[in-house]
């Protein structure tokens, strides 16, 4: 698939663009849930667009793009959010979450830290809410479970590298994202 050039305005759906222009994403990974369907919606010499179609429990793969990202994100038809991620800077893919017991050697430092048993049980009492809330922050700020739309934007030289443990090795692909 190469690059077109688009002369007139454009306006496509996802879902009927032509066989060549769509494809699968982390098909090559066993073991997790990563295969998203993809569709390549514009590519010239100036812009990659690319949308996903996002099932409940699919995870991303870490990967980062030469130029950057902008992602526009739809929950639903009145709910699209945008980000940006900078050129180089390794996104999605699965997250490391913290450990109980990194959590409590943190805290525990804190705690000592104190020097007065009535300060350090202050001190533990408020990272108890302060873990409370930023539970609550999370579950407040998460999309309603459903399948999503992700339009990725790319610019000039449309490299991304994928760097994710379940790949066997790193690989830098230009252009649309298949595999």
């Amino acid at each position: 698939m190469e690059p077109k050039p688009i002369t007139v305005p454009t306006r496509v759906s996802a879902y009927s663009v032509p066989e060549d222009q769509q494809g699968w994403r982390g098909l090559g990974l066993t073991g997790v849930n990563a295969h998203r369907r993809s569709y390549t919606l514009l590519w010239n010499e100036q812009v990659l667009v690319c949308a996903l179609l996002l099932l409940p429990g699919e995870r991303s793969i870490r990967h980062s793009h030469q130029s950057g990202e902008l992602s526009i994100t739809f929950s639903d038809a009145l709910h699209p959010t945008a980000s940006y991620t900078p050129g180089g800077l390794v996104h999605g893919g699965a997250t490391e979450p913290r450990t109980p017991e990194a959590a409590v050697a943190q805290a525990d430092q804190l705690l000592q830290a104190a020097g007065s048993p009535l300060l350090a049980e202050i001190l533990s009492k408020m990272l108890e809410e302060q873990r409370e809330l930023r539970k609550l922050i999370d579950q407040l700020r998460a999309p309603t479970p459903g399948p999503r739309i992700l339009v990725d934007i790319l610019f000039p030289p449309f490299k991304t590298t994928i760097d994710d443990p379940a790949y066997q090795e790193k690989r830098t692909i230009t252009g649309p994202w298949y595999d």
